[in-house]
């Protein structure tokens, strides 16, 4: 079930509690480095916008909304902020925790943890069946649609760019596709070029990133303004939540995001679309594990994953929280509709082919 959409801005005014006492009393973290503060801003930490209504809801139930605030906005400006390698505030180390919709890029470095924690999927999102009844697509096909050849080329673009082009049974074979995507920050993003081999995108595809001060916005807005909000989208959204309400409301529309673009009824209702005949069901994405082969197209893992900057105590209460309340912890992620890697055990997710070791004690 995809939990209803939490704003970033409306956070449960719930007391700290003292989860010191919940640390294990053995860790293999190796925490080194300065951050540039205990947090941006006190409490705020960046990572995967898919994962956003999960995150915020894990830290509710730990009773940390009042320590910390998680921004989402993309894997990307997660990693940055582990890192120091990004703009301001994280162009120095100001974060240890990044959930994210990926694993970590490049090396790992000395302390750094890749922690899988769920399963998900890239989704191709459509209007529901009332209003567009094309079911599914062939991965080539997707790939034709966003990026053509793979690099953007106009005239292979032109080839995908309308409903009969792209599938077939829909409502309106000729009617041309209004295509959505996260930006380049987005993990979500990074996961889709890799498994469908797109380097650049077509021209029609239109972005949709997160706002701190307006909410969801095309990239064509001007920054601090949004044509999205307050129809289709709300400034509180995510721009996850955004793109499942955009595809939504017209039946032209397609878009990959995650499974918390889901919305299951009420105007926006959207559908997922089968891939190559493979349904993105449960049994299909757990796959990615037992069968990869036979695995949906676009399964991928969730991950919490942590760097090696100073921790600040509200992250420590975290995730000491999440080690002692795994159960708790994946209830958070699966009521978002992702899914968990085990049906017996939490957070058996695995860790063969990582960059970085996972944190033994997760």
């Amino acid at each position: 079930m995809i939990m209803k959409k939490m704003g970033k801005l409306v956070l449960s005014a719930l007391s700290v509690l003292g989860l010191a006492a919940c640390a294990v009393g053995s860790t293999d973290e190796e925490v080194i480095g300065e951050s540039q503060e205990a947090l941006i801003n006190g409490t705020e930490f960046y990572g995967s916008d898919t994962m956003f209504n999960a995150i915020t809801d894990a830290i509710n139930r730990a009773g940390l909304s009042a320590s910390l605030d998680y921004l989402g906005t993309g894997s990307g400006r997660g990693e940055q902020c582990l890192e120091g390698s990004g703009s301001a505030p994280c162009n120095a180390k100001a974060q240890t925790i990044a959930p994210m919709s990926r694993d970590l890029g490049g090396s790992c470095d000395s302390g750094q943890k890749s922690n899988r924690v769920a399963l998900d999927a890239v989704y191709i999102w459509s209007d529901k069946a009332a209003d567009q009844s094309a079911t599914g697509a062939t991965s080539a096909n997707v790939k034709g649609a966003f990026c053509g050849d793979g690099d953007g080329d106009a005239s292979s673009c032109a080839a995908f760019d309308t409903w009969g082009e792209f599938t077939s049974g829909s409502t309106s074979s000729s009617s041309p596709l209004v295509m959505y995507r996260r930006d380049d920050l987005s993990g979500t993003t990074d996961i889709f070029k890799a498994l469908t081999g797109c380097t650049a995108f077509c021209s029609n595809v239109q972005i949709v990133v997160d706002d701190e001060t307006a909410g969801p916005r095309l990239s064509t807005d001007t920054p601090g303004t949004s044509s999205l909000v307050p129809t289709p989208c709300a400034a509180t959204d995510s721009a996850t939540d955004c793109i499942g309400k955009l595809v939504g409301a017209n039946a032209s529309a397609i878009a990959y995001a995650g499974g918390d673009a889901k919305v299951a009824s009420g105007t926006y209702e959207n559908k997922y679309l089968w891939i190559n005949s493979k349904e993105p069901s449960v049994t299909n994405i757990r796959k990615l594990i037992t069968d990869p082969t036979n695995a949906y197209p676009y399964a991928r893992f969730l991950y919490l994953n942590e760097g090696n900057g100073t921790r600040a105590a509200a992250e420590t209460s975290f995730m000491n929280w999440i080690i002692a309340n795994p159960a708790s912890f994946e209830d958070a992620l699966t009521d978002a509709g992702f899914i968990a890697c085990d049906a017996t055990l939490e957070l058996n997710c695995g860790s063969s082919g990582t960059t970085c070791p996972r944190n033994t004690n997760l």
